[in-house]
Parts: C-alpha cells; structure tokens; sequence
C-alpha cells in the first residue's frame, strides 16, 4: 500500500478493464483497488480481504469472520440490489456501511423481464430446439395467448416492477401487483391494480418476480404457490434465485401445471445438478439481466464514489444499514 491511505478490496470482476473507472474515483482519496474474482470460501475471503479498509462484492459471502479479519474496515458495497449474501447485523455491531446500487440496472431488467415474457408469449424455447432437430413448424405448439388482453402479475412493485409496468401497459396486458408495501397513490399513478398474492396467482398468465430475497419472500413461489396458478401461465424470475423453488418449479413444468417458465437466477449459481436446465418448456439466462456496456461502466463509477462518500465522512446515497450511524459518525 505504498503512497496509498486506504486499501478496497474488490471481489468479483467481469473484466479488469471494465473496473478501470472504479479505481480511478477510488484514487482521487489515496485509495488502492485490489481485485481478486469470485471467492467461493469463506477462508478465501479472509485471506483475500484481510486489512481491507473498504469491500466491493459482486455475489461473494461476506461473514462476520471476514469482516473481523479487517478491523479498519468501514465500508462493504454490493454491486447490485440484494444484499443478502452480507451479514448486515454483524456489519452493523462492527461499525461498517453497507451499501447496495438499487438503482444503476433498472432498466436492464426491467427490459429482460419483458424479453422473457415475450419469449414465453411465443414459446421462443420450442421453436428454436425444434428446428435444430430438422423439424420445420409453421405453428406455434400450444397454449399461445394472444398477449393484449391477458394478465401480468408483478410481485413486489419497487423501481424494475414499475419500469417493466411502463413497458408492457402499450402491449394491451392489465397488470396486477402484489405488494404489501407500495401505496395507493403509486399504483394509482402506475395504472395497475392491487391484489392478495392469491388472487394474483390464480389470475395471472404471466407471474413475474420483483423482490428482495428476504425471509419473508424466500420460496414465495412454491408448490403451493406453483399449484394456484393457470395451466396456461409462466413465471418469470430475474429478482433472486430463492425466491423460487427450483425443485417444485421444475415439478411443475414437468408436469404441466404451468405452461413454461423464464428464469434468470438460480437457487445455485452457477446452477449445479439443477433440474430446470433438463427441461423444454423454459428459457434459461444466466444471471444477466442487470446487464449493458453503459450499466457497467456507470455501476463501476458509482462504486468507486460510494466507496469514497463513507471513507471520507460521508453518508452514501443508499446506506442499507442506517442503524449503523450511532457507531460510524457520517455526515
């Protein structure tokens, strides 16, 4: 760390380049980048993190253990929206910020969410793998809705359910939300309509997903959940992996309970002996969704930024654990 004032840790990486602006904001305050790419251990993280003065995490696990192991640690940033790979209470005990990016990748996907919902409108998956067996369809196998007039149940309402609410209202889809959280005034202002999560379950021919990954919404999709909704209806996940069931969704789909699915986030990731990746009836994508050149290049300056906020004194713009302030002095 030589002629450097702090050392920021930054594990998980696309490309070297790609973090090129995050180490540059980083080195306005004297702050080195290190990098290392995905830690899958929590030995590894330890060692890898050891005297960190701040971390930058794509999907890695980050304990109480790795955060004791760097003592002077004041700052831990997830590159994303959901922060449930870090120990929050822990970090809070500790004295450390966490932060999340809510806000860089809306739109992205916001954007992926209605490519799989149109991809499952037109059974892409099948069309595809049959003509890569020699067949040449000049139908589509059913059921095949007609898209407008049909019914979109967005679960969990916040920034991506609300853009991808703007993008499918022009389809002709009314657009049902469950969502125990968001206000009247929101969904008046949106256009949508408010529902128990049953309701949505039994009416929806598209069911996509848009929550946290919390104890409350951990298998929100289940057998039982999978069991109310239409013979002819699709479940679209690119919020967190255990938001649904993979087992019981892979039951369904074998069985026919449901017509197809589309799903960007796994239980497992990379998924491993996952049986959704057998089966015909669902697009698969690997976690992409937040994806674009110009996302990531905003996300790696962001980081860079928010990073610096804490170090230099500063309350970052989405603090997660705002219990944290009685022990680290932000202003």
């Amino acid at each position: 760390m030589d002629n450097y004032k702090y050392k920021i840790t930054h594990v998980g990486i696309h490309t070297v380049e790609a973090l090129e602006p995050e180490k540059e904001e980083l080195e306005k305050i004297g702050a080195e980048q290190v990098v290392f790419p995905t830690l899958t251990t929590e030995n590894d993280m330890i060692e890898s993190t050891r005297g960190s003065d701040g971390m930058i995490i794509m999907e890695s696990d980050v304990t109480r253990a790795v955060m004791e192991a760097s003592p002077e640690c004041k700052v831990i940033l997830r590159t994303g929206v959901g922060v449930d790979t870090i120990d929050i209470d822990s970090a809070t005990d500790l004295g450390i910020a966490v932060i999340n990016v809510p806000d860089v990748w809306i739109r992205e996907v916001a954007n992926h969410a209605l490519a799989l919902i149109l991809a499952c409108n037109r059974r892409l998956f099948l069309l595809d793998s049959k003509i890569r067996l020699g067949e040449w369809p000049r139908t589509i196998p059913s059921p095949v809705g007609s898209l407008h007039g049909e019914i979109l149940g967005i679960i969990g309402f916040g920034q991506i359910g609300r853009e991808l609410a703007l993008r499918v209202k022009p389809l002709g889809l009314k657009i049902l939300v469950s969502d125990p959280y968001v206000s009247d005034d929101i969904l008046e202002c949106y256009g949508v309509e408010k529902v128990a999560l049953d309701d949505l379950l039994e009416n929806s021919d598209y069911v996509s997903l848009h929550t946290p990954l919390t104890e409350e919404t951990r298998y929100i999709i289940n057998e039982k959940a999978l069991k109310k909704m239409k013979p002819n209806s699709y479940v679209i996940n690119t919020a967190r992996g255990p938001v649904v069931d993979n087992e019981a969704l892979a039951k369904a789909l074998s069985e026919n309970w449901i017509a197809g699915a589309g799903i960007d986030v796994f239980e497992q990731e990379p998924p491993k002996d996952n049986p959704l990746i057998k089966l015909d009836n669902i697009i698969l994508t690997s976690h992409a969704a937040y994806y674009s050149d110009p996302a990531l290049k905003a996300l790696a300056i962001r980081c860079g930024q928010e990073v610096a906020r804490v170090l230099t004194g500063n309350i970052p713009l989405h603090l997660v654990n705002k219990d944290v302030l009685a022990k680290l002095k932000l202003k």
